[in-house]
């Protein structure tokens, strides 16, 4: 939607998209569609209007209040054309959506800007048209915010980089997952590494490695409990050395999206729930084991009594998926 430049995520996903395309990978596994999430790019031409139709640029690049910052975006019009093309996208778009920033400056290859802009996730699931687009642009002008937000102006503070040679591009992401008992999240999530900086034999620096959760990813990006292990060697997993171990390593709750309620901006916000939730949901059975108390041992799959753990055993070790 709109020209201008498409910033790093936006131009990120579309090498991804033509490396499928040139690779042949998109359906080279039976029964696995391989593919980049739907999307939509609102382009950083619109960011452009929306500042200087709304005499807001020069007023946030002074402006040290967060608060007033986030009023004034939110209170400005969104450029009649760009609302008519997110109108369009979303009527066709009916699933859950993240409003993610695409900056100029995350093309940066030497100064991660990973987490200083906004994400906001929403549950698009009005009835109403019209409700829908509100709370998409409503999130639109936060992430636009974002951009001038302390945090943001801080952190460019330490860069060689201006708060004036940035401009932001926004990505209506479809997020993937499925509605569970009044939650949306994946089986699982994960993040594949082709290089893994410590290797234990048999495993090879080239081998990769994996770090895999049940439900949204946050639980690895924050460093929680997850299983890594090499794509090579599934079943040889360090973190499982002892049943200790796998006590202390393991899943014990997962992350994922509410679709009621949600924040004064029409997002969603992630929440924590125990493993009972995911079992009942239906989406344990393929990654869980139970631990047996009585024996002091670790058993795959679900039908014994006992704690739950998330393993991944049955996809690892019996080839389910």
């Amino acid at each position: 939607m709109g020209g201008g430049s498409l910033g790093g995520k936006a131009r990120g996903l579309a090498f991804v998209r033509r490396l499928l395309a040139q690779q042949g990978l998109r359906d080279r596994f039976g029964g696995v569609e391989i593919a980049v999430p739907i999307s939509a790019v609102l382009g950083t031409d619109i960011f452009d209007r929306f500042l200087d139709d709304n005499d807001l640029r020069y007023f946030a690049i002074e402006c040290e209040d967060d608060a007033e910052i986030h009023r004034r975006f939110r209170a400005a019009p969104f450029p009649e054309e760009a609302e008519r093309d997110v109108a369009a996208f979303l009527e066709r778009a009916r699933w859950p959506l993240a409003v993610r920033s695409s900056s100029l400056l995350e093309d940066s290859q030497h100064q991660p800007f990973t987490g200083v802009y906004d994400t906001l996730m929403l549950a698009n699931n009005s009835w109403s048209l019209g409700e829908r687009v509100e709370r998409a642009l409503r999130a639109v002008k936060r992430v636009y915010a974002s951009t001038f937000c302390q945090h943001a102006k801080a952190y460019l503070r330490a860069t060689p980089y201006r708060l004036e040679e940035e401009k932001m591009a926004v990505i209506l992401q479809r997020i993937v997952g499925a509605p569970r008992g009044g939650r949306f999240y994946p089986d699982f999530s994960g993040v594949a590494r082709s290089h893994n900086f410590y290797p234990v034999p048999p495993m090879a620096s080239g081998d990769g490695v994996v770090a895999t959760a049940l439900g949204m990813g946050r639980a690895i990006v924050e460093g929680g409990a997850c299983i890594r292990f090499c794509p090579r060697y599934p079943q040889h997993i360090l973190q499982f050395s002892s049943v200790e171990d796998v006590l202390e390593t393991t899943q014990r709750e997962f992350w994922a999206l509410p679709l009621e309620g949600g924040t004064a901006d029409g997002g969603m916000r992630e929440e924590s729930f125990g493993l009972a939730v995911a079992e009942a949901d239906g989406a344990l059975a393929a990654v869980g084991s139970t631990y047996s108390p009585e024996n002091d041992a670790v058993y795959d799959g679900l039908s014994r009594p006992g704690p739950r753990l998330v393993t991944f055993a049955p996809v690892l070790k019996q080839g389910l998926f």
